[in-house]
């Protein structure tokens, strides 16, 4: 698939580099330049520097070969005009977009665009870390509901970091417990001997 990343920070860097590796041709535009330095240093993949809903930077991401694009920048606005670029003028019927606030998620929805909520991602793993009630949860992105879990690391990966780890087909790593800690799988995170691991996976 040819895929355009809107937005270059921690998300929009992680998605685009485990893309690549699976072997999607990846394109990722940002207004910051700098903001590339968050990439593998093995990532190929297009960089644009520009405003993601100007036309003209899209074209240059390729927009009229790509199959999907994710809106990933910090700003709700732009990745809410961003996806309506794409969707209702470009044509790509594959949209998901980031949104910062969950208040804001059913407008989103009126817009007909898929939505993933970290916030309400994060609430819904770290309850279930926290009250100890369960090592699982549950949550609802876009139409497919993610079940999480909590194991504890494979004391073979003690050093390594997320990129290392390759993710499977039906899950992924959301988060890294270290000394009853949490913190997002970005790329360049070390799991540590006595880490736990908050485990996502697609469950319909």
């Amino acid at each position: 698939m040819y895929i355009i990343i809107a937005g270059c920070g921690t998300v929009g860097s992680g998605l685009a580099c485990r893309l690549y590796r699976e072997g999607h041709d990846v394109a990722v535009i940002d207004s910051d330049e700098a903001s590339f330095k968050g990439l593998d240093d093995d990532f190929e993949g297009l960089r644009v520097v520009g405003v993601p809903v100007d036309q003209d930077i899209l074209k240059k991401a390729g927009i009229d070969q790509a199959d999907a694009l994710a809106a990933v920048t910090q700003d709700d606005n732009m990745n809410i005009m961003v996806s309506q670029v794409a969707k209702d003028i470009c044509g790509i019927s594959r949209v998901v977009a980031r949104i910062s606030d969950p208040a804001r998620e059913d407008i989103f929805h009126q817009f007909g665009l898929d939505t993933i909520c970290p916030t309400n991602l994060s609430v819904e793993a770290m309850a279930a870390i926290l009250t100890g009630k369960s090592a699982a949860a549950a949550c609802t992105i876009g139409s497919n509901t993610f079940s999480f879990r909590i194991e504890d690391a494979d004391p073979t990966l003690a050093g390594s970091q997320i990129m290392d780890i390759r993710p499977q087909d039906d899950w992924f790593i959301f988060g890294i417990i270290t000394g009853g800690r949490f913190t997002f799988a970005h790329p360049y995170a070390v799991v540590d001997k006595d880490s736990k691991l908050v485990i996502a996976s697609i469950m319909d």
